[in-house]
């Protein structure tokens, strides 16, 4: 008998960076509007998305009114651009 030693490569999920997610959740949304997400984990989605969405509006920062203000900041910016109608 001989013993062999190789390296086997084994993919792991990497946990999504904070840039990822708008990518990620816009690909969720494809998904569910293709019909690609079954409709018996839509219940356990629909939990996890109100709790991101709770957190989300706990933020100090969303509370304050300030992702409004980029968000407007950011439509002025781009209608500058001429990205915008």
């Amino acid at each position: 008998m001989e013993v062999v030693e190789r390296r086997v490569k084994v993919p792991v999920p990497v946990t999504p960076a904070r840039r990822d997610w708008p990518g990620l959740l816009e690909e969720l949304a494809r998904q569910i509007e293709d019909g690609r997400v079954y409709n018996r984990d839509l219940l356990d989605l629909s939990d996890a998305l109100n709790t991101v969405l709770e957190s989300y509006r706990r933020h100090p920062y969303v509370r304050s009114g300030s992702v409004d203000h980029q968000r407007q900041a950011q439509a002025r910016r781009r209608a500058r651009r001429g990205l915008i109608g």
